[in-house]
């Protein structure tokens, strides 16, 4: 994928809303303000980083438990001349976001999102029955220590920062929401206009299709959202390829029980590291802990691990480059007819 010429605007852009998008009536004035250049220019940008493909949308980021689904990642060893067959298979599902090839026996990886574990696992053997292949992993997330992707764009940044506060994915109390608060949330799991008003327009979208509201309760629903961790990010989600960061790998470790906790905060401290999972091994996969870490080059990626491995005093991981993206989209909560 061809690199993407950055300006300093642009760098200083992403690097603001990737992680946070202003809620408010004009969130490119509050954008313009916080980087010194006028609403039209900031406008402009991003109209400009969505052009060029930079940015692949802009918008909500929800919790799957704080919705009421649950979620898990999955593995499956599919032999090499049916790689693509198998993927193509598995994609096919609404309930898979994310799914890639990755180097190892284990080589398609995929993130499956639904109601109830029961209808994961049906899906799961579903798979299994249509391919012909039982050496399936399920590995839900049993502690979240840092979902956050968040590239540092200008160099700027720490090496390391303060880690979140780890939490237990299946202890996570689900809301209720309104029929009015579904459609909201099926607008805001799309891609917002980018419009001196896009909040505007999603609540004309929704007037439109009979539901009484206005801008002020749109701004509201979702900031309370966003405070709550209903949405654990409003920002833009970028196609880091094209901006330098060619190389992720999942950093796959194994940690004693007794250390997870102290361990997992560690590894989330560092910025290359989007996403720090605990989630549970199997007799043909002993890893109990995961790291996602991205870099400009592999090398990159081998120094990170290496930096963590010297923080935590773990054993040197296995580094699951990815090779080929078959499909990554955001999961369609509330589909029409739930």
């Amino acid at each position: 994928m061809t690199t993407t010429e950055l300006t300093d605007l642009d760098r200083r852009m992403l690097d603001r809303i990737q992680a946070s998008f202003p809620v408010a009536s004009r969130p490119f004035v509050t954008l313009a303000k916080d980087l010194g250049v006028s609403e039209a220019e900031a406008l402009a940008c991003v109209r400009g980083l969505k052009a060029s493909g930079v940015i692949r949308r802009i918008g909500a980021i929800f919790d799957s438990h704080r919705l009421g689904y649950r979620s898990t990642l999955c593995a499956i060893a599919v032999p090499e001349e049916r790689i693509e067959e198998v993927a193509a298979l598995i994609s096919e599902y609404p309930n898979v976001t994310h799914n890639y090839e990755r180097e190892d026996r284990y080589n398609v990886w995929f993130t499956l999102i639904a109601h109830t574990a029961a209808r994961i696992q049906a899906i799961l053997d579903e798979i299994a029955e249509t391919t012909g292949i039982d050496d399936i992993l399920d590995l839900p997330a049993t502690r979240l220590f840092k979902i956050k992707v968040d590239f540092d764009f200008t160099g700027e940044r720490d090496a390391r920062s303060e880690a979140p506060v780890a939490t237990r994915p299946a202890e996570t109390e689900a809301v209720v929401l309104s029929r009015e608060e579904k459609a909201l949330a099926r607008l805001l799991q799309g891609d917002l206009h980018i419009t001196e008003r896009p909040f505007l327009d999603l609540a004309k979208t929704l007037l439109e299709c009979g539901y009484d509201v206005d801008e002020n309760w749109v701004l509201e629903r979702t900031r309370e959202w966003v405070d709550t961790r209903v949405i654990r990010r409003f920002g833009a989600a970028i196609r880091h390829h094209r901006t330098g960061f060619s190389a992720n790998a999942m950093g796959v470790w194994h940690a004693p029980e007794e250390r997870v906790e102290e361990v997992g905060a560690i590894m989330a401290s560092f910025k290359e590291v989007s996403h720090c999972y605990q989630r549970p091994s199997a007799p043909t996969w002993p890893a109990n802990l995961y790291t996602m870490i991205h870099g400009r080059t592999r090398e990159e990626c081998v120094e990170v691990a290496r930096r963590i491995r010297e923080a935590t005093g773990l054993e040197e991981p296995r580094l699951l480059y990815s090779v080929r993206e078959f499909k990554k989209t955001s999961m369609k909560y509330f589909a029409e007819g739930e």
